[in-house]
């Protein structure tokens, strides 16, 4: 084999290799378009029902206060996380507030528990059912946009296409702590 055959061997080789990229980043951009959308919606759905919980949590702090005077400091602490939360705008300050409150509120869970009386008190028990209600929709939500992140970035990453798609701009999104 001479060398001019081989450097013609090594170009059709370049070409094939370029149209089969172009062909697959091609075929798989609508699929990504539509993952990175649905990923988006899921995370919109994530912030509002933190911010739904966020405004519940005023009503429980002052139920937690007029049960038993003596749980000001979790409430207090509730109330600063809660303030983080609605300041944050960075992503991951928006999860590491969100982990906080779930923290205290796992507290407060286990004071229930070990307190009947206080899950039965009306004016604590409604706003703690309203909170774990929206507890339940955070988590939910959360697990919904990583898996549609987990989706995305498991299709950003197969040879040959990867490089058109950082090349147009399609990175990989961060999935959050459950």
């Amino acid at each position: 084999m001479t060398v001019s055959r081989l450097i013609e061997f090594g170009f059709c080789f370049l070409a094939a290799l370029v149209v089969l990229t172009v062909i697959s980043f091609l075929t798989l951009r609508p699929t990504l378009q539509e993952l990175r959308l649905e990923a988006q919606g899921e995370w919109e759905s994530f912030l509002r029902a933190v911010n739904e919980r966020n405004e519940s949590i005023p009503g429980l702090v002052e139920a937690i206060k007029g049960f038993e005077p003596g749980h000001g400091r979790l409430a207090e602490e509730l109330l600063a996380a809660r303030a983080m939360a609605m300041r944050a705008r960075d992503p991951d300050r928006i999860v590491a507030s969100v982990e906080e409150i779930e923290r205290h509120l796992a507290q407060m869970e286990r004071l229930v528990e070990a307190r009947p009386d206080m899950g039965e008190y009306s004016p604590f028990a409604v706003p703690w059912r309203q909170v774990a209600d929206i507890g339940r929709r955070v988590k939910e939500s959360r697990n919904a946009y990583n898996k549609s992140a987990r989706s995305y970035n498991l299709l950003l990453t197969p040879f040959p296409q990867n490089i058109l798609t950082t090349l147009f701009g399609y990175v990989p999104l961060s999935p959050y702590p459950v």
